[in-house]
């Protein structure tokens, strides 16, 4: 029995789950197994991964139809062998020591464990990836450890997590999941298990090109963290800043100059989105390197946080939670 199971599912992203299995395979802790759970690629990604069970590394390949990253990942654990879990995504790059510091923790007494990820290089406006320090109280399935009985006596992810919380993923998002992973590690901690931060279980995490249409679709979903807010008030102290707004403060004056134009205020509501507007869109065409770049991403990247703004207003107002 290995130490570790390695839980990573994969849809389509063959050339990064090469990264993520070189990565698992270079680890200073060789006791383990890594389980990638292929749903439903077309791309090849479930070959690239049964390569390395061809060539005597300790990977093990399943494969769906294509049921999502929750049920991916369930079905994972359940074919795994270890008492630790371990999980990452298949955009993402452990550093060498990711899973000894990490089993560290899950064999000193944690019943969870989570560490930073950090973005693989600077990120620009519109480009999509993670970046944290481990104390967000997320946990986030791109970087956790879980001690396989604590994990089991809570029940595991829960696949209808995203919809109790107002999860609206459409067509494209679907089976992504939403709050699982962070409600999953906050009723091991009410169950009496411990959390502990490890600093250096690092991941590094894989920074997506700029995509207006996916960043827009993203941002409306952004609506269904009020209610993740209100199930898990643990939230606004590891979070939010300063307990109420979601990533940034800078989107009070869309709030407040939204609200003026609503009730008749044009004046005042125009100096309130210019107080948004006029400092975020320098800084979004201050971060690109061409000047037609920013003719359109600038233009976006404001289009995006003004749906993040109103996706949350209507959460806070359907869940009667407030996140700004």
């Amino acid at each position: 029995m290995p130490i570790v199971s390695v839980i990573v599912p994969v849809r389509n992203r063959r050339a990064l789950v090469r990264r993520c299995l070189d990565a698992l395979a270079a680890q200073t802790l060789s006791d383990h197994e890594v389980v990638v759970v292929d749903d439903g690629s077309t791309d090849g990604s479930g070959a690239e991964a049964e390569a390395d069970t061809a060539d005597g590394r300790p990977v093990r390949v399943l494969r769906t139809p294509g049921v999502g990253a929750v049920a991916a990942r369930r079905l994972g654990v359940r074919a795994a062998h270890a008492p630790v879990l371990a999980f990452t995504d298949s955009d993402c790059v452990p550093v060498e020591t990711w899973l000894a510091s990490g089993v560290t923790a899950i064999r000193s007494g944690a019943a969870v464990a989570s560490g930073p990820t950090w973005p693989a290089r600077h990120a620009g406006p519109l480009e999509r990836t993670l970046a944290s320090d481990g104390r967000d109280g997320l946990f986030a399935t791109c970087n956790v450890f879980y001690d396989r009985t604590a994990y089991d006596r809570v029940g595991g992810f829960d696949p209808a997590a995203g919809s109790a919380l107002g999860f609206r993923p459409g067509r494209t998002l679907r089976g992504t999941g939403f709050g699982e992973d962070t409600l999953l590690a906050w009723r091991v901690q009410r169950a009496g298990g411990r959390a502990e931060l490890v600093p250096d279980a690092v991941v590094h995490h894989h920074v997506f090109a700029s995509d207006a249409v996916d960043a827009l679709r993203r941002a409306w979903s952004a609506g269904a963290f009020p209610a993740l807010v209100r199930t898990v008030p643990e939230l606004r102290d590891t979070f939010l800043v300063d307990k109420l707004f979601l990533g940034t403060r800078t989107r009070i004056g869309l709030y407040l100059g939204s609200a003026a134009a609503l009730f008749g205020r044009r004046r005042a509501g125009a100096i309130g989105l210019a107080a948004w507007a006029l400092p975020r869109a320098y800084r979004a065409a201050s971060a690109e390197t061409s000047r037609r770049r920013a003719l359109w991403s600038v233009p976006a990247d404001l289009a995006v946080d003004a749906v993040t703004g109103a996706a949350l207003v209507a959460g806070s107002v359907r869940h009667r939670s407030v996140v700004l």
